[in-house]
């Protein structure tokens, strides 16, 4: 491994200001990169170009499966040449595939916008993250990583949430409007991540069999611990994953009309914004030991809930009702998830191997999405969302006994050591 500097400047001479600009410039690429004003109403806009829910979720699988080609590559990509480049790709990439999405109006063409969604998603995922920890090393000033991720998450919900509202508003001119004017703004993540700066780091040498070799070997080989917070960032980023693309076709199946679905979807981005800013100190004060038990049931929660105000004998304002806010249970574990249990994957493995890791945590979410995806789609359009509800709850039901519990006892029994120490 070299200790050489990646950095494009000499780093006696080092601009430390333009590296300190890194932090907030990457919180505004967060915004940018999910300011996704199509996301409130793109299963209605599918549904417009005559495909059912089992084709929305095959799309999703395309998605999905290209994610698991290219996700590891591009993170291994990104430890190996780069964040700024990787992540001045995903731009590149962003911007073109929602530019397809505007103009799209085949099953085919769609294709296409998830091929390119996919590799921009892939080389986006994991190198802001790496970025950001890097140039607070690079400065010496590392603090608390969940903080750090809080308010990156913060940023990225922002964008989402004032982008919902304006995609509900825009969607009752027609569902054509938010896919043009996010093909406008799809690209400001690119202008953004140009402005980066590479900070000085510690990179992977070239070879590259003994590399994979050794982030499998850190992540499931080094703690228990290590290796039940990787799989359950990949369990509930899974349980978030199949929800937020359930959503909208529920909401249809109990009568919400389209002009209140930036609003909602608004409102839950606003709840995991929330939730993410506060997760540091809600793990201060209750300890992650408990913050772990609340994301292992959220989802049991969130599906059971929203399987029995799903069932036609519950009158329909308090199905309508009852089913949004159980959606609820979804954006506070989101919010958890993705600080808490991602913030100590990270603290965990080394600085030159977090892209790949993170990259490899996705990889995980996708390859199960592929795998569950087209299911659900089928189970909604053949046997109605209450009973594919209460069949996903009973899933997740078995993961708090498989994953959350098991990584609850791991916590305490770290916590006791430290104790006796």
């Amino acid at each position: 491994m070299s200790a050489e500097p990646t950095s494009e400047e000499d780093p006696s001479t080092f601009d430390r200001a333009r590296l300190r600009a890194n932090v907030p410039k990457i919180m505004i690429l967060n915004s940018f990169w999910m300011f996704l004003v199509i996301m409130p109403v793109v299963v209605p806009l599918l549904e417009s170009h005559g495909l059912d829910m089992q084709q929305v979720f095959w799309l999703q699988s395309i998605f999905a499966g290209c994610i698991v080609l290219l996700e590891v590559p591009s993170g291994y990509l990104a430890d190996l040449f780069g964040r700024r480049r990787s992540l001045i790709l995903a731009g590149v990439f962003h911007g073109a595939a929602f530019t397809v999405l505007a103009v799209a109006q085949s099953f085919p063409a769609f294709v296409v916008f998830e091929i390119l969604a996919a590799l921009g998603n892939s080389f986006f995922s994991g190198s802001d993250v790496a970025l950001l920890y890097d140039t607070e090393a690079a400065l010496g000033e590392r603090g608390d990583g969940t903080h750090t991720l809080g308010r990156k998450l913060l940023w990225a919900q922002i964008g989402e949430t004032v982008a919902a509202p304006i995609g509900g508003a825009l969607a009752l001119a027609g569902l054509h409007w938010p896919a043009l004017i996010n093909a406008g703004v799809a690209w400001l993540p690119l202008f953004v991540a140009w402005t980066l700066v590479e900070p000085p780091r510690e990179t992977l040498g070239h070879g590259h069999r003994e590399n994979f070799r050794r982030i499998l070997s850190v992540i499931f080989r080094t703690s228990p611990i290590l290796r039940l917070t990787f799989i359950a960032l990949v369990t509930y980023g899974l349980a978030t994953l199949l929800a937020v693309w359930s959503f909208q076709g529920y909401w249809r199946s109990l009568g919400l009309s389209l002009g209140w679905f930036g609003v909602i979807w608004g409102a839950y981005n606003l709840t995991v914004a929330l939730v993410g800013r506060a997760a540091h100190r809600l793990e201060r004060r209750v300890g992650a030991q408990w913050l772990i038990l609340a994301i292992a049931i959220l989802p049991v929660v969130g599906y059971g809930g929203m399987a029995l105000f799903g069932l036609e004998i519950v009158p329909g304002w308090l199905a309508l009702v009852g089913g949004v806010i159980c959606g609820f249970a979804f954006q506070v574990g989101r919010g958890l998830n993705q600080v808490v249990v991602k913030g100590a994957m990270n603290e965990r493995i080394p600085p030159e191997l977090r892209a790949t890791a993170n990259s490899l945590s996705s990889l995980g979410v996708r390859v199960f999405f592929v795998m569950l995806g087209p299911a659900l789609g089928w189970g909604y359009d053949r046997e109605g969302y209450a009973l594919t509800f209460g069949v996903v709850a009973g899933l997740f039901a078995l993961f708090f006994f498989t994953v959350g519990l098991p990584l609850w006892l791991e916590i305490g029994r770290e916590s006791r050591a430290k104790e006796k120490r």
